[in-house]
């Protein structure tokens, strides 16, 4: 059972409810910050947006009055012109037409009329117009057009509108009209009419008014086409509408950029700021520009950060009270902690000895400053040491493992304590109990090291692996060799003979390839059976392997067919020995299962480098001869191959 938490470590009883009261109140000051500046925050963001969104509606109202200012400008100068020259006809329009001041063209204008009035008549007497074509709006230089006075007939409320200027001596405006039957460019849209007096004074009252009236200046107005240019200009996020009456109705909407509920109001998309501000424009109409800002706008200009306050305060004060939670209880915690790793320690301690044992792996300590070793007892019984017998010293440990192992044993050993390696696992030999050497697996790592980096303890497992070291060389062999005869198969041949011909290039020396082939062999197998055949074989092999020397290498690569690979200094005369040696073993009479049987064969030598640079040309070299020698009546070795010059390397 743990022990319990010292009086040192733990908290006096009266304080201990503080443990949880305060980071509580650590989490309700933070959440009293955090609300604090997300109301600052809002505000301060709120009256940001506020002003960008008045500047906006100023600035755009502003421009929308300068262009209506500018077409103002415009018929007050033709105005001007008409009431100087009251004679002035055709020709003088014509010229005044031609010297239209250069800012003309800013008010977006695309026609301009003048109509003059009978003496006493409320008919029209002339009709002239300037159109300087289609979509382009008046500028110095437009043309001079009649028109005749019939077409402004199809306007029934263009009377009251010229009525309305002349009596009031100002400026009008009409309210909107369909303007396709004038074709002035603009299919809906305004008239604006100003009235031209004589002597270019206002008249004082209404009937001197009628009775000085020269003529009216005439202009459409396409406000879409005006918003147009505005909208062009409109800062991400605002929806602008104009509304030709002070109520703002869906039937006195002129133009919107966005859509309207069915009451005519902005569809709200999100909450927002709506303004509607009254624009100076010519007496007789009453204007509105409304302007909305959409959720894009707020961010866009600085605004987002209050809605993140919230959650990111919450955030950060449940950490800070967490925080102050855990430095009140690292204590406590710290050491119930190491009590419970204690125990954990000791029982997992308790559960590695025993699988260890069970496992039948032995267990040692080695104390690196001291040189003492600590073994359990199935660790003697692996290194062939008597359970009553003390522990072996660091020398006697060296003196049992095998002397062709030692250096690289000791080489692991050193990688580990010097902590190149993390952990150590060396395959050695060691001199088991009748003196014969014995695989042993050596596992361990550096649990313990001083100030400076230098190992102090090291623990680790033993293991006997001498039955699996066993079974791998016999599958190794078993990989390599013919199970038959014991000889190189083909895999360790052709990798026998690369390294061979390698080397003969790097010293240049001479290298030798035989094929043997059997002949009548097919004929005794099938018969006195295939266990003699088999009989056979091997004997063949014992006398090719008894022909050569020791560093010669003899394989089987088909049934009846062996390969001969001479290594070494040699000349052709002592290869060709050789090949004489095996065809006379090979040829003598052998006793099998009772039978005297006598076998000869067909041989053939290729030598490196005269009869082949590589593995591919020397075997067939080797293979042209043996066949040639078959061909001849199995004669020992081809004739010209027994003429041919030595030509040295």
């Amino acid at each position: 059972m743990p022990a319990r938490i010292p009086e040192a470590f733990a908290w006096p009883r009266a304080l201990r409810p503080l443990r949880v009261l305060l980071p509580l109140l650590v989490l309700l000051l933070a959440l009293a910050l955090t609300a604090a500046f997300w109301r600052f925050e809002s505000q301060r963001e709120q009256t940001q947006v506020n002003q960008a969104f008045d500047r906006n509606l100023q600035e755009l109202s502003q421009r929308f009055e300068q262009q209506l200012n500018a077409q103002r400008q415009v018929l007050q100068g033709l105005q001007g012109f008409l009431a100087a020259y009251p004679q002035a006809d055709e020709a003088a329009l014509r010229l005044y037409a031609q010297t239209l001041p250069p800012h003309a063209g800013q008010a977006d204008m695309h026609d301009l009329l003048v109509a003059w009035a009978r003496p006493g008549q409320d008919e029209l007497a002339l009709l002239l117009r300037l159109h300087p074509g289609p979509g382009a709006p008046i500028r110095a230089g437009s043309e001079l057009a009649k028109v005749s006075p019939s077409l402004l007939t199809k306007l029934p409320q263009l009377p009251l509108l010229l009525a309305q200027a002349r009596d009031g001596g100002r400026l009008s405006l009409s309210g909107r009209l369909d303007l396709s039957e004038l074709q002035v460019g603009v299919a809906e849209g305004y008239l604006q009419a100003l009235p031209v007096f004589k002597g270019a004074v206002r008249p004082s009252n209404e009937a001197l008014r009628r009775e000085q009236l020269l003529a009216w200046v005439l202009a459409p107005i396409d406000p879409t086409a005006m918003f147009a240019g505005l909208y062009q200009h409109l800062p991400e996020g605002l929806s602008l509408a104009l509304y030709t009456e002070q109520h703002l109705q869906a039937r006195s909407t002129y133009f919107r950029s966005t859509a309207l509920n069915s009451d005519g109001e902005f569809i709200e998309a999100g909450e927002g700021l709506q303004t509607a501000r009254k624009l100076r424009i010519p007496e007789g109409a009453n204007w509105t520009l409304v302007m909305q800002a959409g959720p894009d706008f707020a961010p866009a200009h600085g605004a987002g950060f209050a809605s993140q306050v919230p959650w990111l305060g919450g955030v950060l004060s449940v950490m800070l009270a967490l925080l102050v939670w855990l430095m009140l209880t690292s204590r406590e915690r710290a050491q119930h902690l190491a009590e419970r790793m204690t125990v954990v320690l000791r029982e997992t301690e308790q559960r590695w000895a025993f699988a260890l044992e069970g496992a039948g792996d032995g267990v040692w300590e080695w104390q690196v400053g001291s040189g003492q070793l600590n073994c359990s007892l199935r660790w003697k019984a692996i290194m062939g040491i008597s359970a009553d017998q003390a522990e072996p010293s660091m020398s006697q440990l060296r003196e049992l493992i095998h002397p062709q192992d030692l250096e690289r044993v000791q080489g692991d050993f050193q990688h580990c304590l010097d902590g190149l390696t993390s952990s150590l696992a060396s395959e050695y030999r060691v001199k088991g109990p009748g003196g014969q050497w014995l695989w042993v697996l050596s596992r361990g790592m550096v649990v313990q090291r001083d100030a400076d980096g230098l190992a102090l303890t090291m623990v680790g497992t033993l293991s006997d692996i001498h039955q699996r070291r066993q079974t791998e060389e016999q599958m190794r062999y078993l990989a390599l060799h013919d199970p038959l005869t014991d000889l190189a198969n083909r895999a360790h041949f052709d990798e026998r003979f690369r390294f061979a011909l390698a080397n003969a290039r790097r010293y240049q020396e001479r290298l030798g390839l035989i094929l043997l082939d059997l002949d009548r062999f097919k004929p005794i197998n099938d018969q006195f059976g295939h266990a003699v055949g088999d009989q056979l074989l091997q004997t063949v092999a014992r006398r090719i392997k008894a022909a050569v020397r020791e560093t010669d290498t003899v394989g089987r690569i088909g049934g009846d067919e062996f390969v001969v690979l001479l290594t070494g200094p040699m000349s052709n005369e002592t290869a060709q020995l050789v090949v004489e040696k095996i065809f006379n073993q090979v040829s003598l009479p052998m006793e099998l299962s009772g039978a005297r049987l006598e076998v000869t064969c067909s041989l053939g030598l290729a030598m490196y480098p005269q009869d082949g640079q590589d593995e591919l040309s020397l075997a067939k070299s080797a293979d042209d001869a043996m066949y040639r020698n078959k061909r001849e009546g199995r004669k020992l070795l081809d004739e010209a191959q027994r003429s041919r010059p030595f030509t040295g390397l």
